[in-house]
């Protein structure tokens, strides 16, 4: 009886102590499943697209679009800055509020070309209007600063909020939206849940 005893207690700690690596194991497995599931939600949260510019949107409409952007070249350069990436600026006159933010450089994908990004919010009508009413735009500015390209927006949400590894980034109701650009900048900006602005 005393031989089986010595030989049960030792199979019964070997038992036990399996059992605890196993449920460590368990344990370690069930975080990384948790980890893997968060990341691909994550990754599917967020959509991409690549804005292409080609030979065939040149005409009126991009003419128009580069007079337009010449007539507020000079506003939009003045914000320009390296120390002020992603700080909100405020201008405010009697019955207008602007918040001007310098989001930094978007790098074309193929790497020949570059554009200062800036968001532009402005609220008009304060204090004289029951419900003043807001203009949202985007100004783009070519690396020489002597170019400007401004799509208006509908909604402030609609304003992109940062720049990241040549992706300009949105963040429109529960959706992150992620934008490129490749050859230059089309007539209107078409982005996927927000719709397409001039």
């Amino acid at each position: 009886m005393k031989i089986k005893l010595i030989y049960i207690i030792p199979f019964l700690i070997l038992l036990s102590s399996c059992n605890q690596k196993q449920k460590q194991i368990d344990t370690w497995n069930n975080r990384i499943a948790e980890f893997k599931e968060e990341a691909e939600k994550i990754k599917s949260d967020l959509i991409i697209d690549t804005l292409v510019f080609n030979e065939n949107m040149n005409g009126i409409q991009l003419n128009e679009k580069y007079a337009f952007g010449q007539s507020e070249l000079d506003f939009y350069k003045q914000f320009i800055s390296e120390k002020q990436v992603l700080e909100k600026q405020l201008l405010t006159e009697e019955h207008t509020k602007t918040e001007i933010t310098y989001l930094g450089k978007l790098k074309d994908l193929n790497n020949q070309n570059f554009y200062h990004v800036i968001t532009n919010f402005k609220i008009i009508g304060i204090g004289e209007m029951q419900s003043p009413r807001g203009i949202s735009n985007i100004a783009f500015i070519n690396e020489n600063m002597n170019k400007a390209i401004i799509y208006r927006m509908g909604m402030p949400d609609e304003l992109p909020e940062r720049i990241d590894n040549k992706i300009l980034y949105f963040n429109h109701e529960s959706d992150k939206i992620g934008i490129s650009i490749f050859g230059g900048l089309p007539p209107i900006l078409c982005i996927p849940k927000i719709g397409c602005n001039e």
